[in-house]
């Protein structure tokens, strides 16, 4: 069942703006592309106090870009929040998908989302599992407030708004775009808390660039996978509980002692190396697999993921994949966990867990 809200009521670029858009672009030979945006907050939407500092969710920052003007668009827009992406709940994913679907059927060429960075990451992740739609979904936002000495907020929201016009970037699902570059949603991570160019993809790198307004190809990417099967599905108001601990030196995982096992719906294990624990952890993750918690073990490393076959030792990848554990491949622990979230929420079976993760998996 969708969410509740408000019916779609498009703010300032409402039907008059987007007649007098079209208009314009009929007298000057071109379609105007319609462009949904839908905005969540995060820093571009935020401003700075005098000193520089002490950055926060800001009405007028938000209400300048959401007025942008841009040649041979009709951009039309909706807030759904005004928060830091840490504040980001189910709830809200579940507003986007309402309104970005109603948008497409409606006629949009495309749709745009504005987000904190902190978890942007993370919901392109979750909204890629439900978007069935053949017209791009985008997802940006900026390192510096709208009131910084060149602020990036604006040029990212142009180029998210010609990459969810462009034809090529159909059926691609969740697209993240920042700093010119188009990263799909399954491999965008955040690689810097400081930089402008904050997001790289792993491990094939940006999908594309951003180029005079259209999309450069840079590769082909494999079809995309592990979405959620059911037409029209929206996240839950709370995802399961997953939690995610990390192994390390002197890292036994004793935490586990004081977990009832029925206590949590599943765990990911961000591992060392190739996806391996200490060998005194394993009775802990055998006594959750027994009791049919679904254990998934990701690694800490940036890259490489985790391996089905290289080692065989105890607490190894082999070791923990004899025990039931599934391993997460390429996706980083962040979006192990909210795949397996994801899953138990569809009330997935053990079957379904294990071939979504097999698709990442290396």
């Amino acid at each position: 069942m969708i969410g509740t809200s408000e019916p779609w009521q498009p703010t300032q670029h409402g039907p008059t703006a987007q007649a007098q858009a079209q208009a314009q672009a009929t007298q000057d030979g071109q379609t105007a592309s319609a462009i949904t945006l839908l905005t969540l907050g995060g820093t571009i939407f935020m401003a700075q106090d005098s000193e520089g500092g002490h950055a926060v969710p800001d009405a007028a920052a938000g209400e300048r870009l959401r007025g942008t003007h841009m040649d041979g668009v009709d951009l039309t827009s909706r807030e759904i929040a005004n928060v830091s992406s840490s504040d980001v709940r189910p709830r809200h994913l579940r507003e986007v998908l309402e309104h970005a679907r109603r948008a497409v059927d409606e006629g949009a060429d495309g749709v745009v989302l504005t987000h904190g960075t902190d978890t942007l990451e993370e919901t392109a992740f979750v909204l890629n599992r439900y978007w069935d739609r053949e017209a791009p979904l985008v997802v940006t936002g900026a390192m510096r407030p709208a009131s910084a000495p060149g602020a990036d907020g604006p040029a990212n929201l142009r180029d998210a708004v010609a990459t969810a016009a462009a034809p090529s970037a159909r059926g691609w699902g969740v697209l993240v775009v920042f700093d010119g570059h188009v990263h799909l949603a399954d491999q965008a991570t955040k690689a810097s808390s400081r930089s402008v160019s904050a997001f790289a993809s792993s491990p094939s790198g940006p999908f594309a660039k951003v180029d005079e307004g259209d999309l450069h190809l840079l590769h082909r990417p494999f079809d995309r996978v592990a979405r959620v099967a059911q037409a029209e599905s929206v996240p839950p108001n709370r995802f399961p509980a997953v939690p995610i601990l990390t192994a390390g030196l002197d890292e036994d995982l004793t935490l586990l002692d004081h977990v009832p096992a029925r206590s949590i719906a599943g765990l990911v294990i961000a591992g060392v190396g190739m996806g391996h624990v200490s060998p005194a952890a394993m009775p802990r993750l055998r006594r959750l697999l027994d009791a049919g918690t679904p254990v998934v073990v990701a690694t800490r490393i940036a890259s490489g993921g985790t391996s089905t076959y290289h080692y065989a030792y105890p607490g190894s990848e082999v070791d923990l994949l004899d025990a039931g554990a599934l391993m997460a491949g390429f996706l980083p622990p962040a979006q192990a966990r909210l795949l397996l979230q994801v899953l138990l929420a569809d009330d997935a079976g053990p079957d379904q867990i294990r071939e979504s993760f097999e698709a990442y998996a290396s």
